[in-house]
């Protein structure tokens, strides 16, 4: 990066806190964002018990290609959310609603896919189920990137990190509810019914956007709006890559291929070896999903108040040994819940602190891009993970290849717990440090975190 380039161009004063947005408007955008990815993750999740098990004629390759085209669409898109994030801050809610009314369009798709008919099929319910899951990924990407920017923009730095752990809640709580609820609801009342009802959250979260914005029109105008006029000139280009973010991105990816991997390898697993079908396969997911859940607003607060790279380490340090022991106990089944519980933790600890890392490597201008590229190393694990499976697992019955895969995976994890330490946790204390430095202050670094108002980050030291 050159030296007329600054990292961060932010200056926050008590003269700026003025336009501080009213705190019940920051927590309703919050609340929005949160509705928001739970609708997306649950949806995403509801799949995990049904296709399988649905689609018990299709190949496994095809379904692993299902799984993965989700990512795809998300990956191919989220640089245009980013971009129109990015242009202008009023375009957010504009954004946010598109991608959720996406998302509650995609998720009547499935529903009406899975409407036992007999009209459809066995192929035909698949490439309905692949349309669904495509259109998803569009959604998706709007809504992630639009609503963390909202938060970004509206909240200061020192309570980013929370504000962001609360809103991903919903990723935790839509992964949490999403197996179980849909293989109960499977049972009861047949696939689809799941699928409604989270089209019916996606409307009521239009809603309180709309109202949001009668209710207070410049809801989510930036905290600092004198930052983005002084910038709003300079062209968007895209910001230059160093090693911090590259090693970040690849962390991000791995991280979340590591899920993608178990996602669809567990309910091969249960069913070939214990017979299990979708609500017991749902409930056994549902360890992972209630340690995210658990781990998600905890890691959010520490964010705030440790290195956000420590977080991240602890976390691949935590999938490494969940993937490890996935699949060596054989017909245990308690190993594979603990296994599980692991790696709830560890992609807790490694998303929910990347986030707030993310806007605090980049200028306000590209909190946008920087989200979106952020999404995007989530979804290429995503991408990645099942379509490994679908090379790596030829025979679903063969739990060896599925250890093999796993213990794979955790070695993948393990060997980037050093590149972290060395590249992202020694340049962030740098950075903190050296923007201490700046405030002309003394102390421990966390006294940067707790400044509050009257906290000013002035340019740091050019790379």
């Amino acid at each position: 990066m050159s030296s007329s380039q600054p990292l961060l161009d932010v200056a926050r004063s008590s003269e700026t806190s003025a336009s501080t947005p009213p705190k019940d408007d920051k927590s309703t955008i919050v609340l929005i964002t949160l509705l928001g990815l739970f609708v997306d993750y649950g949806t995403l999740s509801a799949i995990i018990p049904i296709a399988p098990l649905c689609l018990k004629n299709i190949p496994q390759t095809y379904i692993f290609v299902l799984f993965s085209s989700k990512s795809i669409a998300q990956i191919l898109f989220n640089p245009v959310a980013g971009h129109f994030v990015d242009k202008h801050h009023t375009n957010i809610p504009k954004v946010f609603t598109v991608g959720m009314l996406l998302l509650a369009v995609s998720t009547l798709v499935f529903g009406v896919g899975l409407i036992d008919s007999g009209v459809l099929s066995d192929w035909g319910l698949y490439y309905f189920m692949l349309a669904a899951r495509s259109a998803q990924g569009l959604g998706s990407s709007s809504v992630l990137t639009a609503g963390m920017a909202a938060i970004s923009n509206t909240h200061e730095e020192e309570e980013r990190g929370g504000a962001m752990g609360v809103a991903m809640v919903g990723i935790a709580l839509g992964v949490l509810l999403g197996p179980p609820v849909a293989g109960g609801l499977a049972s009861l009342l047949g696939p689809a019914t799941v699928f409604w009802l989270f089209a019916a959250i996606a409307f009521l979260d239009v809603y309180l956007m709309s109202a949001l914005l009668r209710k207070n029109p410049k809801a989510y105008d930036p905290i600092d709006p004198e930052a983005l006029a002084r910038e709003k000139d300079d062209a968007l280009e895209p910001f230059l890559f160093t090693t911090p973010r590259l090693i970040l991105g690849l962390t991000t990816v791995i991280a979340n291929m590591t899920v993608a991997i178990s996602e669809p390898m567990v309910p091969l697993f249960l069913n070939n070896v214990f017979g299990y079908g979708e609500g017991k396969v749902g409930l056994v997911f549902g360890i992972q999903a209630l340690a995210y859940l658990l781990g998600t607003p905890v890691f959010g607060y520490l964010s705030d108040v440790v290195c956000k790279s420590t977080l991240i380490i602890f976390g691949l340090a935590m999938q490494a040994g969940g993937m490890f022991m996935l699949f060596s106990g054989g017909e245990e089944l308690w190993v594979i819940c603990v296994a599980l519980g692991l790696l709830g933790v560890g992609i807790s600890a490694v998303d929910t602190p990347s986030m707030p890392l993310l806007t605090f490597l980049v200028p306000p201008k590209f909190f946008g891009r920087a989200l979106a590229q952020g999404d995007i190393c989530v979804n290429l694990g995503y991408l990645f993970g099942p379509l490994i499976c679908a090379a790596f697992v030829a025979d679903d019955s063969d739990s060896e290849r599925f250890e093999g895969l796993a213990d794979l995976n955790g070695l993948a994890c393990a060997a980037m717990l050093p590149l972290m330490f060395l590249c992202v946790f020694l340049y962030e204390r740098k950075e903190l440090a050296s923007r201490k430095e700046d405030l002309g202050g003394g102390g421990d670094l966390e006294d940067l975190e707790g400044a509050g108002d009257e906290r000013r980050l002035l340019t740091p030291h050019k790379m």
